[in-house]
């Protein structure tokens, strides 16, 4: 039966409770029932922190729960893996104590006294010849003349045409990037292992940075890094190949990287990143853009055991046909953001499943080999438990100087992670 993608998440849920009925003896693997799974080569909990803009407050809320025994009982996951905004908090819960874990709560909270929406100059005297040409329609001669007057002298201002056709983001930087790093981290800090995903504009691809920590970070790098190509059936014509690349993190591109994850298009200038391995500065904005919820990525890595924070409810965004040009971009990031978190999470079950499937027979031996290397020799189940809100946050994703709505998205973050759903498959 083919399922629709609103009935996705449903299916996932009774797939966990179906696990020990009754099957089609069809629909069995000639091997069935399989042995139970064996025990983890590599450290398997993962916590995925998706692109949520203001919202990322609510996700901090999470974190405060998640991490409430840190001290006493260490870190509660192996990898962490966050986009955008997710990637602040990210890097601040891979440092893994109940200081790093208050300070990223401090940060979404204070975000209204950092003025991180403030517009740079071109984009400011913009509007403030739109005011006063609004203004300027409320009052007759003379007085309409200076209103009209301060128009004139304000689009002056925002420099030759040119020079605007050059900007590529509206919001001054200075405010985010002032907050973050007001608290600095390092990587020698880190006590989890991090991945942070951003969309690479010199190369046109969804890149991912990579720190793996700890006794088995040899075999999760090893994991990672290793990638699979489909092979024409001719040999000739270029091999199909995974689309981003996968770089170190450095303590040189940290911060940056953390900065250009959450480089909203359009609203923030584009970071330049350094990266080792290339020796250039490519140039990178929102990881959202591509991989706004990356569950693949630590599936990537070897986890089975996947905890995964979004904060837009189910069917949000579908309430209310747009009416503005907010709303609309609004709605379409909405669907944007539904859409890859549903294919993730249907890629990351899709590899799983197949690790229990090794009857090869008819296939083409490059199809063999692709599906050799994207199987892992030793099954286990995977468990994705999904922290979001039951119905739409008051807060924006733009919100970031609603200071009372910051407030009450963190307090809901906090309580919304006490009660995960859960899917096994």
């Amino acid at each position: 039966m083919r399922l629709s993608r609103s009935t996705f998440l449903a299916a996932l849920g009774v797939a966990g409770v179906a696990g020990t009925t009754s099957r089609a003896q069809a629909a069995l693997p000639p091997w069935f029932p399989l042995p139970p799974p064996l025990k983890p080569k590599l450290p398997r909990r993962a916590l995925v922190l998706s692109g949520a803009g203001a919202r990322g407050a609510y996700e901090a809320g999470v974190l405060k729960w998640l991490f409430k025994d840190i001290d006493a009982q260490g870190a509660p996951f192996d990898v962490i893996s966050g986009t955008s905004a997710g990637a602040i908090n990210a890097a601040f819960a891979a440092r893994a104590t109940s200081a790093s874990i208050a300070q990223v709560g401090q940060l979404w909270l204070s975000m209204p006294a950092a003025d991180v929406t403030k517009l740079i100059p071109p984009a400011q005297h913009g509007v403030n010849a739109a005011d006063a040409f609004n203004e300027s329609s409320q009052h007759g001669y003379p007085r309409k003349l200076r209103y009209l007057s301060k128009a004139n002298s304000e689009l002056k201002q925002m420099g030759s045409k040119e020079d605007l056709a050059k900007i590529m983001g509206v919001v001054s930087s200075d405010g985010i990037d002032g907050l973050v790093k007001k608290y600095p981290f390092t990587l020698a800090e880190m006590q989890t292992s991090l991945i942070i995903n951003a969309t690479n504009m010199t190369r046109f691809s969804s890149d991912s940075f990579y720190h793996f920590v700890g006794s088995a970070a040899d075999a999760q790098r090893q994991s990672f890094l290793h990638r699979v190509t489909i092979e024409a059936d001719s040999g000739e014509g270029p091999p199909i190949q995974p689309g981003g690349q996968r770089y170190a993190l450095t303590e040189s591109n940290l911060v940056t990287c953390v900065l250009a994850s959450a480089a909203v298009p359009g609203m923030f200038q584009p970071v330049e990143v350094p990266i080792a391995e290339t020796g250039t500065q490519d140039l990178y904005v929102d990881g959202g853009v591509a991989n706004n919820t990356p569950i693949t990525t630590v599936a990537a890595a070897g986890a089975t055991d996947i905890t995964i924070v979004t904060a837009t409810a189910v069917g949000e965004g579908a309430q209310k046909q747009p009416d503005s040009i907010p709303s609309l971009m609004f709605g379409s990031m909405s669907v944007v953001q539904r859409e890859l978190l549903e294919d993730d999470m249907r890629l990351s079950v899709a590899r799983n499943l197949l690790s229990r499937y090794h009857d090869y027979r008819g296939l083409q031996p490059h199809t063999v080999a692709f599906l050799k290397g994207i199987q892992d020799p030793h099954w286990e189940s995977i468990r994705l438990r999904i922290i979001r809100p039951p119905k739409p946050l008051k807060l924006t994703s733009l919100g970031f100087d609603k200071g009372d709505e910051l407030k009450a998205a963190f307090d809901e973050g906090y309580n919304d992670a006490q009660n995960p759903t859960v899917y096994s498959i």
